[in-house]
């Protein structure tokens, strides 16, 4: 049986995701309109999410939940 991944891993220059106050404000900080710039396309082709306890942290302040994948949250 042969198994295949993939990863995406979403990183600043630093090494990080976020700002060291916590916050993710350069990523929403240019309005997309409708676009997706091919995001769903990527996400659909995904089984499930891992992300830091900071960005999670950070994803809970959304309005809503943005994914529907499963997570596994990583922390330190």
């Amino acid at each position: 049986m042969k198994t295949q991944g993939h990863v995406f891993i979403a990183t600043s220059l630093d090494g990080y995701i976020a700002r060291r106050d916590g916050t993710i404000d350069w990523l929403t900080q240019y309005p997309t309109g409708s676009e997706d710039h091919g995001y769903n396309a990527f996400i659909a082709g995904m089984d499930g999410i891992v992300m830091g306890s900071g960005t999670f942290a950070a994803v809970l302040s959304f309005p809503e939940w943005p994914y529907s994948k499963p997570l596994v949250v990583l922390r330190a």
